[in-house]
């Protein structure tokens, strides 16, 4: 049972990520801190939960830059600033999250993504506001992304969530090239983040059999495989729905990721 459950959880978080450029964690990561509640019991199944969802968003976001970039939809030059912030977050992240109350995370996330849908609802709904382009912004993208990094990558959460609505707002570009150049840095994120969250838990005591450091390895290639595969789905349908369409899409998966976060 557990198995079709990974089959589940990663196909439609996988088909999240190519249809809206985030979302594979917020399906992902409830679902697994249950599994693993029930089935791997007195170990620590939070960061467990964590740790294997960044592995398994890996390989979904890898699959939807690769099918971005074949669409025309991947800025290079805002992917190439978004790297070295996104790189040192992702690898910091997972040992703070080491020494932070798992249940003070779970809430904090769900307040935070609460505040980004009901903003990105209201402002789909009022007068458009001028928006700058990003070329003379450097450092404030830098700035910003390095916190989101840090703090997604603690709750071992996709970057996406709060990375796209502020480019969304900040920036006069096309959401599909936000969407698809934070598709492409949240590959090294995540990457990065599976990365650290091994080597945070590489010492660990209590680990269960078949984990890697904080990363369960039966979960993660099941969910690798079905990622890779259901992730350019969604870039393909992502195509053919309006951009205002796709913004409140997002905004309303948002609202029912927190509360799924907020009661796991």
């Amino acid at each position: 049972m557990s198995y079709l459950l990974y089959v589940l959880a990663s196909a439609v978080g996988g088909f999240l990520v190519g249809l809206i450029g985030t979302g594979m964690s917020l399906v992902v990561l409830p679902s697994l801190i249950l599994i693993f509640a029930a089935l791997l019991d007195g170990h620590d199944t939070l960061r467990l939960a964590a740790g294997t969802t960044m592995a398994a968003m890996a390989a979904g976001a890898i699959a939807g830059a690769l099918t971005q970039y074949r669409a025309g939809h991947l800025d290079t030059r805002l992917f190439r600033w978004m790297l070295p912030p996104y790189i040192v977050g992702a690898m910091v992240g997972p040992w703070i999250s080491k020494l932070l109350p798992s249940r003070f995370l779970s809430v904090y996330v769900a307040v935070m993504i609460t505040a980004i849908a009901v903003r990105m609802l209201l402002a789909s709904h009022a007068a458009p506001r001028s928006r700058r382009g990003y070329a003379g912004h450097r450092f404030e993208i830098t700035a910003v992304l390095a916190g989101i990094a840090l703090f997604s990558s603690i709750a071992g959460v996709a970057s996406g969530i709060f990375a796209i609505p502020y480019m969304v707002a900040r920036f006069s570009l096309p959401i599909r090239t936000i969407i698809g150049t934070s598709t492409a840095a949240a590959a090294v994120y995540s990457t990065v983040g599976a990365i650290g969250y091994v080597s945070a838990g590489w010492s660990a005591p209590n680990l269960p059999g078949g984990a890697l450091g904080f990363v369960y390895l039966p979960a993660f290639l099941i969910m690798a495989v079905v990622a890779s595969m259901s992730t350019p789905l969604g870039v393909r349908l992502a195509s053919s729905v309006n951009e205002r369409m796709l913004r409140r899409i997002f905004a309303v998966f948002l609202l029912v990721a927190a509360m799924a976060i907020a009661i796991s």
